[in-house]
């Protein structure tokens, strides 16, 4: 009797990778088009036409990068201070 179980189990299991191994090959077959050329962009009507009241969107330079400020902690793998925790030493220096 396990064996009727596990039949439907794996009929299951055969009929799902079957299904995704087909996707796989149909979309393997049948690469994506290239879209298609953009030959004339509409002009953006005038505000006037349009109702709005805003003017035009002017170009805003972009804003200046903040300079990096030096990390608190040093880069790399710190080796002592890992053992110090395995052994289980404070990590930090305690203040008196």
């Amino acid at each position: 009797m396990r064996i009727l179980r596990l039949l439907p189990i794996g009929a299951a299991f055969a009929a799902c990778t079957g299904i995704i191994g087909f996707a796989c090959a149909d979309r393997l077959a049948h690469p994506r088009a290239a879209p298609a050329p953009i030959l004339v962009r509409a002009a953006p009507p005038e505000p006037s036409a349009t109702g709005s009241i805003l003017p035009a969107p002017t170009m805003v330079p972009p804003p200046q990068a903040a300079p990096k400020a030096a990390p608190r902690i040093p880069n790399g793998f710190d080796t002592e201070r890992l053992h110090a925790l395995m052994r289980g030493d404070p990590i930090a220096p305690q203040k008196r």
